[in-house]
């Protein structure tokens, strides 16, 4: 046993920056390790999860301890590891089984050392996973996830006997920025922004950044190619730099030309507001003001999550106060009769927003003339200011605006699964902005909302409320 132990020290190898990283995740119970390309993570991963499953038998005397090792599919999971671990895991360690008749595929480590496991898994479909539990979960390229699956996975975090020894379940993971989970790992482990619910538990996240410099096993010639990369890409994988990264959706971000310090909106400038729903996903409403160069400054936001359609229509009169807005667009998804949310009425969303006294138009839908109005409006030079601004306290929409990727299956598209309610409600706001672009008159804007009325009962009150004052 003595020999064995000393073996398996030598056959860990870990190299500075991952023995360091070694001893961060074995004081915290969410460590996210490398940022960039050929910093070794998947190595370290692997290595750790065998290593700490020895060790807590050791400490604990449990056996058959699990450790999950997620990657996004099975041929990555097959590309970044099993193939690895055909070579790198020795006999003495333990056994691979491709389909063992309890743990599935996985690698068993040897009774002399706990058998523990290593359960080799996909993140395809991770609902599968709602009954499962892992001692240790370690994700593989954790951006190309979106936050829910994170959500999931560490609700699985739990393994019988720990907590008699002060000994939590831990979660780690190795990435590069960059992917649909770009804005929620970034969030947590690089820029430390939690929410409420985290709060408590903040000292418990570790990042570890790591680059192709701190392995001496990468070759000059991976180094030559990460440097040879184009601009944004050679930043997010040489570099680890989380602000500019492949695959960006709006490259025209630059937060020292889009943010400003919030001022007091002069008196003849126009006002507006616009509305992305969500109840589980964030709901998000933002208020703008358009000045006379027809420039739109973002002042105001409300970004929150887990609230009743009238809890969130309460908190929108209380920030709005007694301003006045030319008009005010929603996601039309709010106005369906599918969607109902009063039960005792049959009422749709928009309609109980309308009872609080919060009055929606129906925007339009139309997401990639959205998207390319956005676009339009955030494009600066050394000679031309950016025609849409956001005040420093519209702290959600400068997170995640810079954030968001390009969906894999319509590039000209964003995707979807990524956090785009700010990104949402800026559409929906200069789209309509769009439709209504020469509407500036009573009589104008009273026939745009006549037809508006036609489509849906929650609009007939809408001509006086919206007329420009």
């Amino acid at each position: 046993m003595k020999n064995e132990i000393i073996k398996f020290s030598d056959w860990l190898n870990f190299q500075p920056k991952q023995r360091y990283a070694t001893e961060i995740a074995d004081t915290h119970q969410y460590t996210l390790y490398g940022g960039a390309g050929g910093g070794g993570k998947s190595y370290w991963m692997r290595k750790y999860l065998a290593r700490r499953l020895i060790k807590l038998f050791k400490i604990t005397g449990i056996k058959n301890i699990v450790a999950g090792l997620f990657c996004e599919d099975y041929p990555a999971m097959k590309d970044r590891h099993l193939s690895k671990i055909a070579i790198e895991f020795p006999e003495w360690l333990g056994q691979r089984c491709s389909d063992h008749k309890d743990y599935g595929n996985s690698f068993i480590l040897n009774p002399e050392f706990g058998s523990g496991v290593i359960a080799f898994r996909n993140l395809d479909d991770p609902s599968k996973y709602k009954s499962s539990e892992f001692a240790i979960e370690a994700v593989d390229e954790l951006t190309k996830n979106p936050r829910e699956t994170f959500d999931l996975l560490r609700s699985r975090m739990r393994w019988p006997g720990l907590d008699k020894f002060g000994l939590k379940p831990q979660f780690i993971a190795g990435t590069n920025p960059g992917e649909i989970g770009h804005g929620w790992v970034k969030k947590l482990w690089i820029d430390r922004d939690f929410e409420t619910e985290l709060l408590p538990i903040k000292e418990e996240f570790a990042f570890i950044p790591a680059t192709v410099d701190d392995n001496k096993y990468v070759g000059e010639d991976y180094v030559m190619t990460l440097e040879s990369l184009p601009e944004k890409l050679r930043k997010a994988l040489r570099y680890g730099n989380w602000d500019v990264f492949e695959g960006q959706y709006f490259m025209e971000w630059n937060k020292d030309r889009h943010v400003c310090v919030p001022f007091a909106i002069p008196t003849g400038w126009r006002k507006f507001r616009a509305y992305d729903h969500g109840r589980e996903a964030p709901a998000c409403c933002k208020w703008y003001a358009l000045d006379q160069d027809g420039r739109v400054w973002n002042y105001r936001e409300l970004y929150v999550r887990g609230m009743n359609v009238d809890q969130i229509a309460t908190e929108i009169n209380r920030l709005s106060g007694d301003e006045q807005y030319q008009y005010s667009v929603a996601d039309p998804s709010i106005f369906s009769s599918t969607g109902f949310v009063d039960r005792t009425g049959g009422q749709t969303i928009a309609e109980v927003f309308a009872r609080y006294g919060v009055q929606f138009m129906p925007a339009s839908n139309r997401r990639v003339d959205g998207w390319n109005t956005l676009h339009q409006y955030l494009f600066w030079s050394e000679i031309q200011m950016p025609k849409i601004m956001y005040f420093n306290t519209c702290f959600n929409s400068i997170r995640t605006i810079p954030t968001l990727v390009h969906d894999d299956a319509r590039p000209e598209d964003l995707n979807t699964k990524c956090e785009d309610h700010a990104a949402d409600c800026d559409r929906y706001f200069l789209m309509s902005l769009h439709e209504m672009k020469g509407e500036t008159s009573k009589t104008d804007i009273e026939k745009k909302l006549e037809a508006w009325k036609k489509q849906d009962s929650v609009l007939q009150n809408l001509t006086e409320l919206y007329m420009p004052k």
